[in-house]
């Protein structure tokens, strides 16, 4: 039998603009395919949101599990060119929220990737999935059978969530944010046409082991955290491209504050779907601007409101949506921070993971960063056409120039 259910608005606003992210690892040895299919059929039945598609309905968006449907699998053969087509191609979210890739070099190694729609799943979540799976392929190569949960129940909304266990923004389950018409809103979701596909530019800095570790040396020595640091530097380096000299720029950065771990008991992924709620902090940058004295204001404000729990009540509120005008972000800095080593079965070694959107909109840059294996990893997409391929070369240059060899802080900070 199919199974239904409307999509919340958090989860609805994912789908209005059919946001999907691409989680990937890369390996050397040998993947058997067959094996490894047989591995995501298990996680998907542990999962059932990954055998879903999204429909529109007149009163709302809604998840749809059709009986007996599995998820998309791809296996291709190709080196870094047809990874990265992969990486960016995005989901139909009519026919399917997940698809499986394995991209086989032409040696033995390849890379594995995820494509998970953002109407039902975070970031975190999509670096657990990945866990998940490789643990599956990994048992099923000893000719163990992985334990997953029959009729595994469909996640619930991050509403009904925070709702129930409270947070900062809903302390002890009070009912912040039942005034708003929430049927209204998926009604309005449903019926607006969604914005067009924006082609993603994919650019990378990847910093060597030493090289990561002597730049959090000189953060901790300087009492600064290295996510302030990192959108102080992302924010100076794409203000110095969109503009050289003149005076100073004002910008906001956006930064996801994840909540698994802010409501009690926690959250897990399989509880929840998109558990992440954001944060804008508005900053003046002149030209050629110190990233440590932006990265300190947006973290200061990313603080303060952590602290308040308005990060919480933009979900509850459904800020994003009922704001008179809403906020134009400049970029958003996303810090998965350091992922655990992968587990991989005998013969096979995961040596690097990376994730980043699949699509993007107008005027709006990400900067996904990871660190595995000791090594720090910034992913910056920007719509196809927005800089110019001078102006990507100067951001990636600038801000790689930031992480390898910061200048000295100013006196007094």
């Amino acid at each position: 039998m199919s199974q239904q259910r409307y999509l919340e608005p958090s989860e609805a606003y994912h789908a209005f603009v059919n946001w999907s992210g691409s989680y990937s690892v890369a390996y050397t040895g040998r993947i058997d395919a067959e094996l490894l299919v047989e591995a995501f059929n298990l996680l998907c039945k542990g999962n059932p949101l990954l055998r879903a598609r999204l429909c529109r309905e007149e009163d709302g968006f809604a998840f749809l599990l059709p009986a007996g449907q599995g998820a998309e699998t791809t296996v291709r053969d190709g080196g870094e060119p047809v990874y990265l087509e992969e990486m960016g191609r995005p989901l139909d979210s009519r026919r399917a929220l997940c698809r499986l890739v394995l991209v086989r070099g032409a040696e033995q190694g390849g890379h594995l990737i995820l494509v998970l729609h953002h109407s039902m799943i975070d970031g975190r979540g999509g670096v657990t999935l990945l866990e998940q799976l490789l643990r599956h392929y990994t048992a099923l190569t000893k000719g163990e059978t992985p334990l997953v949960p029959a009729d595994a129940p469909l996640p619930s909304p991050a509403e009904d969530l925070l709702r129930t266990r409270g947070g900062a923004g809903a302390p002890d389950g009070a009912t912040v944010g039942d005034q708003v018409d929430r049927a209204a809103l998926r009604i309005a979701l449903a019926g607006a046409p969604s914005p067009g596909h924006l082609e993603v530019a994919a650019d990378r800095i990847r910093l060597d082991a030493r090289t990561t570790a002597e730049l959090i040396g000189r953060l901790r020595a300087e009492r600064l955290s290295v996510h302030a640091y990192l959108c102080g530097a992302a924010t100076v380096a794409l203000r110095d491209e969109l503009e050289t000299g003149g005076a100073p720029r004002p910008m906001v950065c956006g930064c996801p504050v994840d909540l698994r771990d802010r409501v009690r008991p926690p959250v897990t992924v399989a509880e929840s779907t998109n558990f992440v709620s954001g944060v804008e902090a508005r900053v003046v940058v002149p030209y050629g601007g110190d990233p440590r004295s932006v990265g300190r204001r947006i973290k200061e404000r990313l603080d303060s409101a952590v602290a308040e729990g308005e990060a919480e009540r933009a979900i509850l509120e459904a800020q994003q949506f009922t704001a008179a005008e809403p906020t134009a972000v400049d970029l958003v800095v996303t810090n998965l921070g350091a992922i655990p080593g992968f587990t991989a079965p005998d013969g096979v070694r995961v040596t690097d993971f990376r994730g980043y959107t699949t699509t993007t909109m107008t005027g709006l840059l990400l900067f996904v960063v990871t660190s595995y294996g000791d090594r720090l990893s910034v992913e910056i997409t920007s719509p196809a056409g927005h800089l110019t391929g001078e102006q990507r070369a100067g951001l990636v240059r600038r801000m790689g120039d930031l992480l390898r060899a910061p200048a000295a802080a100013p006196a007094g900070t």
